[in-house]
């Protein structure tokens, strides 16, 4: 007779053994992450139910999620199904939430939003051991894929067991590179095959209470070792009454044939001790999706909804639903497959088109509807247009995908009149999507057959076009607008201020200057402060250019009071031209802390700045000397969304401090050749930087100061104009090193004009050491020594000590020489810049000058004396109990900078888990 399906667990002895030694691991501090795979049916989740049951007595706290294959297409949907109704989610839901307004950043919103889960995690650890669960993963998200593949590099350093269970095919680009990233870091996997004979004859015996004889294993077999085949199998039998227990062993009866050894044939027989009703409603509810709504399928059957859930509890009792949370889903989803494959194609598609039209009149979630709708093959009617206009802009956020192919169907529907927003929108959701080309295509497409200027496509082209880093077209399309359109104030004020900006990135300081003048008149005009923030930024940035950093400052300050008045979500960015004046003008402690902001900023807005803002700070450590904190900065910045290209700019400012440091790590070699892009214009002489110290290193001062002074000559009018003195003093130094008389009067001409324009005191220190070096006058030199301590610019004023020490030993004044010598040591020793130290004790035997009293040695490479200032205070945090995120906030960093810390603080302790480091700092 028919009963309720039951299962037992066998033959995974070693398997669960292994599963649960690894969470006993992370309880101890040892992070693993562990791959779990295995064919459907095999047992994958019947090992996490036994294994995960454990935990809890292990002290691991257990979260638990799994991908669905219904949502594939929203947006870390398989990560976030870890998250419940703890406040510590609020973060992320919030996130997840946001996007009333899309615009064109949906790497930087994704990056936010990674961050935000990330976050939540590093609390979760910090308050305890945690075992992160999520099966099923081959139906994940790309953004999910993303984030466990983050967390992969994480787990080391955190007490955190991540277990994945997937099937092993087939496989999507996400996730064949998550598991190629497993595989790279040695993750153990575990791979379920099929039970051996001894444990499904274990499993048929608890199912039907007695031995299983030879007859009823030879049936078996036919299931292939599959748990979940051998169980349905032998319920079919149960259920037809063709088991015989006769002294203790279990046979198939003689007179009754065994069922079909399938899946198929065991679900149909099933089937068949169903009402009439459930065997007509099962199969179309499993058509709309692994999630069973009793409200929503009796809505799209035009069924009582009492008949409905009579079957829903008929199935449950039967075996094919069950409850999971607070959903109703079937048991399997090869039940749900087999089920839904009783019906033709036709129907399936026309059920979910239904369902859609019927859910467009309910607080369903638009995910869902847009699911639904986009599953029929026929243009949209007019119900669903008029559903998804106004929804338009979050759907972009929350399912971009889905967004992208239900508002490409939209676009194409033979409403004339709904069709130019549609395409607006279509537009809107490729920029989100981070496919700004096929943007910008269909765009042109949609202007050329508009019979009139559309400002609104004239503007989204020009979004799509900065965000593929087209800054030319930008302009060019600016131009065009502004030229032919009859445009309102507002629109020409928008378009003169992104003419003006992109003129700016362009280099042409005139046109930008011009442009941007217009955007702030139109803006005070109009009082629009969108206007206004982009004439501002643009002028400001041009004097900041010049070089006059008090005039860029009081413009930069007005642009923050303009965005504290508000003007809505555009990808606006009111405190880089800030920050940057902040660094230039020597108040690095006040530009850092605008940095944060910045960076928070972008973060909340999805902005097109953040890498901008990454890169900045990483130049100001490199210019306080927290050489570590710079290298750790640039790290991080290279896995911030980087739309301008500033990769080749922080993997050049690593290999410089490799350079003094005398590591060459990493390699120059390797550095990306300069492009184009804003990341290359902007710090053009970071690479011949690094290319003519490494020629000095192999003897070629020459070749050197000729690479030097090239880039000197060819980007001073250009974006690197603010920063190009940086290598101002290198040329002095060389230049002196092999008497190249012109290239010392131009460095010092450079630099004075410079000082003219903004007497800073790293300015001023740059113009008097170029000059001191010039006129071979130590006292000089001992000014601008001077003058970069009061700039908080140790490396430069250890320079200056290390010139002014070269020419008192010319004058034979060996006194002084030793004492300049000791100071710029001891300032290089600081910074662990041995190559420079090595370099000017060398310059000095000549002159028969030796180091007075040793300073400190370099920093020992292991233990507690290893570590900078930031890591032990880092590291005091740790031990506190505070996590990332916490550390993150206190600290001015970000959260991946703190990580980044954390495994150089292990590493250097020679210690395995963060939990070890409060016993290492004392000692125990």
């Amino acid at each position: 007779m028919p009963g309720r399906l039951t299962s037992v667990f066998v033959g995974r002895d070693a398997e669960v053994e292994r599963v649960v030694s690894l969470g006993r691991r992370a309880a101890a501090g040892v992070g693993q992450v562990l791959l779990i795979e295995g064919e459907p049916g095999i047992g994958k989740t019947a090992l996490l139910d036994t294994a995960a049951a454990g935990y809890p007595a292990d002290g691991l706290t257990v979260r638990r999620g799994a991908a669905k294959e219904l949502q594939r297409q929203v947006p870390f949907a398989a990560v976030c199904s870890w998250l419940d109704s703890d406040r510590g989610s609020d973060p992320v839901r919030a996130l997840l939430r946001s996007g009333e307004r899309a615009g064109d950043g949906a790497a930087t919103h994704e990056f936010a939003i990674t961050e935000a889960i990330l976050d939540l995690v590093d609390t979760w650890c910090a308050a305890g051991p945690v075992a992160l669960i999520v099966d099923d993963v081959h139906w994940a998200d790309r953004q999910s894929l993303a984030v466990l593949n983050r967390l992969c590099g994480l787990v080391g350093d955190l007490p955190l067991l991540l277990v994945l269970a997937a099937r092993p095919l087939p496989r999507d680009t996400g996730f064949v590179a998550l598991t190629a990233e497993l595989v790279e870091r040695g993750a153990p996997m575990i791979r379920l095959g099929a039970l051996p004979e001894p444990a499904a004859a274990e499993l048929v015996r608890h199912m039907v209470g007695a031995a299983p004889g030879p007859g009823l294993m030879r049936q078996v077999v036919g299931a292939g070792g599959n748990p979940l085949y051998i169980t349905e199998l032998v319920a079919s039998l149960l259920r037809d009454e063709a088991i015989t227990v006769i002294a203790d062993t279990a046979d198939p009866t003689e007179m009754v044939d065994g069922p079909s050894a399938s899946l198929a044939g065991a679900i149909a027989q099933r089937l068949e001790f169903l009402s009439r009703s459930a065997r007509q409603v099962l199969p179309m509810a499993a058509a709309l999706g692994p999630t069973v709504y009793v409200a929503e399928l009796a809505a799209v059957l035009d069924s009582p909804i009492l008949e409905v859930w009579k079957v829903v509890t008929e199935a449950t009792d039967g075996g094919l639903l069950t409850h999971a949370d607070s959903e109703l889903i079937f048991r399997h989803d090869l039940i749900r497959q087999v089920l839904a494959e009783q019906l033709p194609d036709s129907l399936r598609a026309g059920l979910l088109r239904r369902a859609g039209q019927i859910l467009l009149a309910t607080d369903a979630p638009i995910e869902r509807i847009a699911y639904y709708l986009l599953a029929g093959e026929n243009e949209l009617d007019k119900p669903a247009l008029d559903w998804l206009v106004p929804v338009a802009d979050k759907l972009i956020v929350r399912v971009p995908e889905i967004a992208v192919q239900l508002l490409q169907r939209a676009a194409g529907t033979t409403d004339l009149g709904m069709r130019p927003v549609l395409l607006r929108l279509h537009a809107q959701a490729l920029l989100w999507n981070g496919r700004a080309a096929e943007a910008e295509a269909l765009v042109r497409t949609a202007l050329l057959n508009r019979p009139g200027d559309d400002i609104e496509l004239r503007w989204l082209l020009m979004q799509a076009c900065h965000a593929r880093g087209d800054l030319r077209e930008v302009v060019a399309v600016a131009e065009k607008a502004l030229a032919t359109a009859n445009l309102t104030d507002a629109d020409a004020g928008r378009f003169h201020g992104m003419s003006g900006l992109n003129n700016f990135l362009l280099g042409r300081f005139d046109a930008a200057e011009a442009a941007g003048a217009r955007a702030l008149a139109i803006g005070d005009a109009t009082e629009n402060p969108l206007v206004t923030g982009y004439g501002l930024l643009t002028v400001g940035a041009v004097r900041y250019t010049h070089g006059y950093l008090d005039e860029a400052l009081e413009l930069s300050n007005r642009i923050i009071a303009v965005f504290d008045s508000g003007f809505g979500s555009d990808q606006f960015d009111p405190y880089i031209l800030y920050a940057h004046c902040l660094i230039e003008l020597d108040r690095l402690a006040d530009a850092e802390a605008v940095l944060h902001k910045a960076i928070g900023h972008n973060r909340r807005i999805h902005g097109v700045y953040l890498g901008a803002n990454v890169v900045a700070k990483a130049r100001l450590y490199l210019l306080n000397g927290r050489w570590d904190d710079a290298i750790v900065e640039c790290a991080s910045g290279l896995s911030v969304p980087d739309a301008f290209g500033y990769s080749p700019f922080l993997r050049s400012l690593s290999a410089l401090i490799g350079i003094h440091r005398g590591t060459f790590l990493p390699d120059p070699d390797d550095i990306p050749a300069l492009n184009n892009q804003l990341g290359s214009s902007g710090y053009g002489q970071f690479l011949p930087w690094i290319k003519a110290l490494m020629l000095e290193t192999h003897g070629d001062p020459r070749g050197a100061l000729d690479l030097l002074v090239d880039a000197h000559q060819r980007l001073t009018d250009g974006l690197t104009a603010p920063t190009l003195y940086y290598i101002f003093p290198d040329i002095a130094r060389l230049a002196a090193d092999v008497g190249d008389e012109q290239a010392a009067r131009s460095v010092v001409a450079a630099s004075a004009e410079l000082a003219r324009r903004q007497p800073t005191a790293s300015r001023t220190g740059t113009a008097l050491l170029c000059r001191g070096v010039a006129e071979r006058d130590p006292a000089i030199l001992r000014m601008a020594a001077a003058d970069f301590r009061k700039a908080g610019r140790p490396f430069y004023e250890a320079q200056a000590h290390e010139n002014a020490a070269l020419l008192f030993a010319a004058d034979g004044s060996a006194a002084d020489a030793r004492g300049a010598l000791d100071a710029a040591v001891e300032l290089y020793t600081g910074l662990g810049a041995s190559w420079d130290t090595a370099r000017a004790v060398a310059r000095m035997r000549p002159y028969g000058i030796r180091r007075g009293v040793r300073g400190p040695r370099n920093r020992p490479k292991s233990g507690r004396a290893a570590l900078t200032d930031t890591e032990r205070k880092v590291a005091a945090l740790v031990a506190d109990g505070f996590s990332n995120s916490d550390i993150a906030a206190q600290m001015f960093l970000s959260r991946r900078t703190i990580q980044s810390h954390v495994s150089n603080i292990l590493a250097k302790l020679g210690i395995g888990s963060r939990r070890e480091i409060a016993a290492a700092l004392s000692g125990k």
